[in-house]
């Protein structure tokens, strides 16, 4: 496996700001041919014939079309797909997984990030270790887009530095789709420090610091978006904690690739599997 290290603007900025961006990390026909594999799922009939969590949105009607805007995201299914586990996670970031997290790597996480042309549904301001409540502080996420992600489609934004603040108390609000960051502190942050959009072409990639503080708005373009994201953890950080997704599988073991297909998932001996509580609403912690 080729060595990665970052460069000296990679470098400052991960510390400074909490993320970087890599150019061309797969190939735009790579891009190009796991966009197709993902599109070919969004128009499956029924949800439950589809290795994935769906997280539905509407309409769900049974046109081509409404089927295509069916999902917000498809959780825990990239390593169900040898393409996208081969290409990317078990792939093109996995010397970014070892140089950030040693020769025994896991992957905590996967998912896939569905923004229909009009109808692509917001992501509050959130950190990702906010929502995980899991005890994990320090896992490396990413993601890659595989069509252009531009702030006219609702691409990521960011606060930087926002990655060294506490790990905050999310809540809900009437309407929110999950915990989320308190909005009153979010518009502080966003004053003190700015947001960044982080706009992306096929086969780009953007990681941060799970206490990053991010979220994407509405795509009200007629442009719609699909990326793909990661979390990379260790076996000494997820050993003893609780893992509500199940299994992680190994991406590197005594710095040897994975490339075992179906994955293999780390397993630890009476270790948990449980589901977080439900998050306290905004009017219960008084923000």
């Amino acid at each position: 496996m080729q060595d990665w290290q970052p460069s000296k603007e990679q470098a400052r900025d991960w510390v400074e700001k909490g993320y970087f961006t890599l150019r061309g990390v797969v190939s735009a026909d790579q891009a190009a041919e796991m966009r197709g594999v993902i599109k070919n799922i969004l128009l499956t009939p029924e949800p439950e014939d589809v290795r994935t969590d769906a997280d539905p949105m509407d309409p769900m009607g049974d046109t081509p079309e409404a089927r295509a805007q069916r999902f917000r995201k498809f959780n825990r299914w990239c390593h169900t797909s040898p393409l996208v586990w081969h290409s990317v996670h078990a792939g093109a970031m996995a010397p970014l997984a070892q140089y950030y997290m040693g020769d025994d790597v896991l992957l905590k996480f996967s998912s896939v990030f569905v923004k229909p042309p009009l109808t692509g549904a917001a992501t509050p301001w959130h950190q990702d270790n906010g929502l995980w409540r899991d005890g994990e502080t320090e896992p490396f996420n990413f993601w890659m887009a595989l069509d252009p992600a531009k702030k006219s489609n609702g691409c990521l934004q960011f606060i930087p530095g926002s990655h060294q603040t506490e790990i905050v108390q999310h809540v809900l609000y009437e309407d929110s789709i999950h915990g989320e960051l308190p909005r009153g502190r979010v518009e502080a942050m966003k004053v003190s420090h700015g947001v960044e959009h982080i706009e992306l072409d096929p086969g780009d990639v953007v990681c941060w610091h799970s206490s990053m503080w991010h979220y994407s708005p509405i795509n009200e373009s007629p442009q719609g978006r699909i990326g793909i994201a990661g979390v990379y953890t260790t076996p000494d950080m997820a050993r003893g904690k609780s893992r509500p997704w199940g299994g992680y599988p190994w991406v590197l073991r005594d710095g040897v690739l994975c490339t075992d297909f179906p994955v293999v998932e780390f397993t630890e001996e009476g270790g948990e599997k449980h589901q977080p509580g439900p998050f306290p609403t905004a009017a219960e912690v008084g923000v």
